[in-house]
């Protein structure tokens, strides 16, 4: 494993190595002819970054959800949200149902067509938050209001 495959696998970055030709070090005067030689590919290769998914996941209050979970369903590489809650998930052309989730939202699952087009397919996802979690009665808070303070009578002592 090199650090392209590091880098996609922890930080979601998607590092490419190209090798043209069996020459580590062309000279000068080949760089044109290898330019030449691959240029319609490269640039098409090129264009292929755009293709896949890309999208934001939202609160109801339209608030960007950082550090959501982006689930491809059948792909085992889940992504995270950026600060502002964007993401993007490079995909070939599919059908694929996609979720996303984060703590204290219910997940919500769509369906996200990959066309070949050469733009990505816009998948927003709006999560409703998850009530508040009951603690059971052992487990309550006592407020102060709560307690009350019991004077004990002191008997009297008797004399001897």
């Amino acid at each position: 494993a090199g650090m392209n495959d590091f880098s996609y696998l922890h930080t979601n970055c998607f590092e490419v190595t190209v090798e043209l030709s069996c020459d580590k070090y062309p000279h000068q005067i080949e760089l044109q002819a290898e330019w030449e030689n691959n240029k319609e590919s490269l640039l098409i290769y090129m264009e292929q970054v755009h293709r896949g998914v890309k999208g934001v996941v939202r609160d109801r209050d339209n608030h960007g959800i950082e550090g959501a979970i982006i689930v491809v369903n059948g792909i085992d590489h889940d992504i995270r949200t950026a600060v502002d809650g964007d993401y993007w998930r490079l995909l070939n052309p599919g059908d694929y149902e996609i979720t996303a989730k984060a703590d204290g939202f219910y997940p919500e699952t769509q369906s996200c067509r990959v066309r070949y087009e050469r733009r990505p397919t816009i998948c927003d996802f709006v999560l409703t938050p998850r009530p508040p979690t009951q603690l059971s009665s052992e487990q309550q808070p006592v407020s102060r209001g709560q307690m009350r303070w019991v004077r004990k009578p002191r008997g009297r002592r008797q004399r001897q």
